[in-house]
């Protein structure tokens, strides 16, 4: 029977079903098939030599003769094992009967060669489990993080918070990132300070992130408490950061006054850590004395008061070198000088009380042009207004209009103490120069922070519908870019121009 071209070749068996002689023929029949073994393959030499006495007739077959009535599973098991177990042709007569060929497979194990190798397993020792029951675990920083939410504040403040604070272009340089995230890895107190700080952020998206910005709130507060009354040099660098980063959390959030009482605190930290170093501090102290006196000046502005962190505080404290640069950037955006112009700015503001005669208004003017004379040499020991940005960022323009924005913004300030908040030419001059550096700065860049009092200077001069237009359209990207209070200044901003 041949049937290779209609049926291909019939399974094993078909030609003694059929009553049929295989006519199949040899060569294919010992063509080796070794990846389609069958459980009835495996069968002993004694199974292999009853069956083949049983299915052959004849013990010495012709050598002519191309019939065969030996089963096709037996043929192919034999093929298989002829092919898998070298046989040297001098020790096996290939002219003798089937039965006289040798089975003894115990001597010579090479056909298990086919076989996939399986590694020895210990059953004693466990460090001999397969490799593919690990899984990857990738361990969270702080473990004890259980809440979701909380997950997410850190996540938030690592990924957005620490970048909008920060007013360097140069993201892998971020103090915020680098101090802060370690400190609060290791200490509770200030990882709870982090999360208010991160949530405070998101609570204008996330309404329901102010609850967990009041937990955290609390939790901070009631445990730099406890802290205070045993601060001592180990624990004051902890207390310092945990008042700095409330103050944040309530500066920035806009409808609280519990700021001043964080800075208070971190007046009187300040000096404690004077009289323990003697004013040798180390790095991530003097970024801690920076960020205290710039939220001091910034919370002041409003306030017409001077700063609560005078410069007997710090006075000791080292000039920041070359090492620091970044941490200058991070925290003001613009040359610190100029910045802290707006301290004495305040300070004269806060003596206008005091014009009651000619010769107190007297007084007054002649320290108003001392404050005038320093606005306008502020750049004197960089060499310009050039040199103090390039200070900062030589290849950033962001930095230029910036500072150009808030220099006309302390000019604008100025002038509204000494002469009054009338609408003079001199107003018009300073609101267009705000407004034309401002849109100079690019949405979404890490200075436009900087634009907050500039903007706020010019929405409460400008006497134009285009002027109140740039000025609300800005603080509304700026709602979106910055977040925290940024939408309490831009009402009080349209009220002021209403």
């Amino acid at each position: 029977m041949s049937s290779e071209g209609i049926l291909g070749k019939p399974s094993c068996g078909d030609c003694r079903r059929l009553c049929l002689d295989c006519s199949w023929p040899t060569e294919r029949a010992s063509r080796p098939r070794l990846n389609s073994w069958t459980n009835e393959s495996w069968l002993s030499a004694e199974q292999v030599l009853d069956l083949s006495s049983e299915t052959s007739p004849s013990p010495n077959p012709s050598p002519g003769s191309v019939q065969s009535n030996v089963d096709l599973s037996i043929a192919d098991l034999l093929c298989q094992m002829s092919t898998a177990v070298p046989v040297d042709g001098t020790d096996v007569d290939m002219t003798g009967t089937l039965p006289e060929l040798s089975w003894d497979l115990t001597t010579d194990s090479g056909w298990l060669d086919i076989l996939p190798e399986t590694p020895p397993v210990a059953e004693d020792s466990p460090d001999s489990l397969p490799n593919t029951t690990l899984t990857l675990y990738t361990p969270s920083l702080v473990p004890d993080m259980t809440s979701p939410h909380d997950k997410a504040l850190l996540n938030h403040y690592s990924n957005i918070v620490a970048s909008v604070l920060s007013r360097h272009p140069n993201t892998t340089s971020n103090p915020y990132l680098s101090y802060l995230v370690p400190m609060a890895v290791s200490n509770q107190l200030i990882l709870h300070c982090v999360l208010a700080l991160s949530a405070t952020h998101w609570q204008k998206l996330q309404p329901d992130m102010r609850d967990r910005a009041l937990y955290h709130k609390g939790q901070a507060t009631q445990s730099l408490a406890g802290l205070l009354p045993h601060v001592d040099g180990g624990s004051v660098d902890v207390a310092l950061v945990s008042c700095l980063l409330l103050c944040m959390s309530e500066l920035f959030d806009g409808t609280s006054a519990g700021w001043k009482l964080h800075l208070q605190g971190a007046k009187r930290l300040l000096s404690t850590v004077k009289s323990q170093t003697g004013g040798n501090l180390a790095g991530h102290f003097k970024f801690f004395v920076k960020l205290a006196r710039f939220l001091d000046s910034a919370a002041t502005t409003s306030t017409c008061k001077p700063p609560l962190i005078d410069d007997k505080t710090v006075t000791t404290t080292p000039e920041p070198t070359e090492d620091s640069s970044n941490d200058d950037a991070a925290v003001y955006g613009i040359p610190k000088e100029l910045f802290h112009m707006v301290d004495r700015v305040n300070n004269l503001a806060s003596k206008r009380g005091t014009r009651v005669d000619e010769a107190s208004e007297a007084l007054f003017r002649q320290e108003a042009e001392m404050v005038q004379g320093r606005l306008d040499n502020w750049a004197y020991d960089y060499g310009g207004l050039a040199g103090a940005v390039a200070s900062l960022s030589p290849t950033n323009d962001d930095v230029l209009h910036a500072t150009t924005a808030y220099e006309w913004a302390l000019r604008l300030r100025l002038h509204q103490i000494t002469e009054g908040y009338s609408l003079t030419e001199k107003v018009f001059e300073c609101v267009q120069h705000i407004l034309d550096s401002a849109q100079k700065i690019r949405y979404g860049s890490p200075l436009e922070s900087c634009l907050l009092f500039p903007l706020v200077m010019a929405g409460g001069a400008c006497n134009c519908l285009e002027q109140r237009m740039v000025v609300q359209d800005r603080l509304m990207i700026m709602e979106r870019t910055c977040g925290f209070g940024i939408t309490n200044k831009r009402n009080c901003t349209g009220e002021t121009c209403n």
